[in-house]
């Protein structure tokens, strides 16, 4: 779950919805940025469903006593997530075994480093996984850089999208992207970097023309007022809060 405070509620957003935005993105990429078309459905299923395995623990969700708020995808319990990881790239190879490559390739980063044991066990399997994965898959590997770097990229700018109010000033951005994104995208000149920023409550502006202006996104969320927690509990809350959609375009 994606989870914000905005004044006298939680902002919430399952992952799922949020990995489906990010499917939405990859799928209005415009045309002239994709190198070519092998693996291409394979990828666009990998993106809109790299978040899956969270969604029977986004049905119902989590109070975190310390917090004093639901328990979001950072806080959530390691060794619960990561077995939930497990179960998503599973589901993703049942459909293309490119697409769940990609997505353990892509859950694997997050832990490269970590010193929990919980970590270090989901790194080697992952890679593991990926080593069985690739033996029946033919791909050149700027390729699948290319289609890897995609799927972190449109992971990033649904999070930039879901993770703020819209119309946020730029100081107050979400501090990951405040100064542009990561990847280094072969269409990108050497240092150069993917930049947005919200120019009004609708409008994202992006710095390079990935998008056709006139492609509009959303994503569902819940603003679950925090006194109905209170007297009702997070569970109760949650299911009762109805649902409301944001939705925004690109401009360049």
């Amino acid at each position: 779950m994606i989870v914000y405070e905005d004044n006298d509620c939680f902002v919430m957003i399952t992952q799922h919805d949020h990995a489906l935005l990010s499917g939405q993105f990859a799928e209005a990429l415009r045309k002239p940025f994709w190198p070519e078309n092998l693996y291409q459905e394979d990828v666009l299923y990998a993106i809109k469903h790299h978040d899956r395995g969270w969604i029977p623990l986004d049905e119902v969700p989590f109070w975190n006593d310390r917090r004093e708020a639901p328990y979001s995808f950072l806080d959530f319990p390691l060794a619960t997530k990561l077995e939930f990881y497990k179960k998503g790239i599973e589901e993703v190879n049942e459909k293309t075994t490119y697409g769940a490559f990609l997505c353990s390739k892509h859950y694997r980063s997050f832990f490269n480093g970590a010193e929990s044991e919980h970590a270090i066990r989901f790194y080697a399997e992952e890679e593991n996984r990926q080593d069985q994965l690739k033996e029946s898959i033919d791909i050149p590997d700027d390729l699948l850089t290319f289609h890897y770097q995609l799927l972190q990229f449109c992971d990033d700018l649904s999070l930039y999208a879901c993770f703020q109010e819209p119309g946020v000033q730029k100081e107050e951005e979400l501090s990951w992207y405040r100064n542009g994104f990561p990847q280094s995208f072969y269409f990108l000149e050497e240092q150069d970097l993917i930049r947005t920023s919200w120019k009004s409550t609708d409008t994202i502006q992006i710095s390079h023309p990935l998008f056709h202006e006139d492609n509009v996104f959303q994503v569902q969320l819940k603003r679950v007022p925090k006194e109905l927690i209170g007297t009702e509990g997070i569970s109760k809350a949650y299911q009762s809060t109805p649902v409301e959609y944001r939705r925004f375009h690109f401009s360049s």
